[in-house]
């Protein structure tokens, strides 16, 4: 067998794992996008951010599915987001575009570990809500902190969206119309963040960060769909 050969079917072998490696990242992707929609259904019924503790506490009292299943579901999602972000940097060649890419990474890790805090307030509010609903004065603090992780993980989003689009716009993954409505959407979920304060006391800013994040979540489903298509876009 010629070195031709060896050299051949070494090629092969890197391009079928390059693709499932890419599938793998589609997967994780759509899997991810599904989660954030069944999630923000669920919560829907959820108390505002300006909620009153005994309207807090009874949520977590009477609605225990509408709080267990979201929590179920966040270990899932950080399964499925680190494999997206990892193969869309995977997929950056020039310099430039991976040094975008790793910017967008760093932020889904930080999506992960402010997201991880609302969760752990959440799972203390539904695993205690008898017990926490004589004391109104520690709901309210858990529930502004609660918000506080929310309004500042906004922020971590637009570094994710800025960061993995332009790495994923110059393979491309993504058309050009969703690349530049990529910096629009980051401009919204950072405005929102930046007013957090605001945004726990009941502000309107969350539904800026909404368009913001819906951007976000059509760029996760489309860069995915052209990961698992082993396609560019034309």
């Amino acid at each position: 067998m010629s070195a031709g050969t060896f050299t051949s079917t070494g090629s092969r072998n890197r391009a079928r794992q390059a693709a499932t490696l890419d599938r793998l990242a589609g997967t994780g992707g759509l899997v991810f996008a599904a989660i954030l929609v069944v999630q923000n259904i669920i919560r829907a019924g959820a108390p505002g951010f300006d909620a009153a503790p005994a309207q807090i506490s009874a949520y977590f009292l009477d609605h225990r599915a509408a709080a267990l299943v979201p929590l179920g579901l966040f270990p899932v999602g950080l399964l499925a987001l680190f494999p997206f972000a990892a193969g869309v940097r995977a997929r950056a060649r020039q310099e430039e575009s991976r040094w975008w890419a790793s910017v967008g990474v760093l932020g889904a890790a930080t999506i992960a570990a402010l997201f991880a805090v609302v969760n752990i307030i959440e799972i203390v509010l539904t695993a205690k809500a008898a017990q926490l609903a004589s004391s109104p004065a520690l709901v309210q603090a858990l529930w502004t902190l609660h918000a506080a992780a929310f309004g500042l993980d906004l922020a971590a989003i637009a570094v994710a969206l800025i960061g993995l689009s332009r790495a994923a716009a110059s393979v491309p993954l993504i058309p050009g119309w969703l690349a530049a409505a990529a910096l629009p959407g980051a401009a919204c979920l950072l405005t929102a963040a930046i007013f957090t304060v605001a945004l726990a006391d009941g502000g309107p800013w969350l539904a800026l960060g909404l368009a913001g994040f819906i951007v976000w979540l059509v760029f996760a489903i489309t860069a995915s769909v052209s990961l698992l298509r082993g396609r560019q876009i034309p």
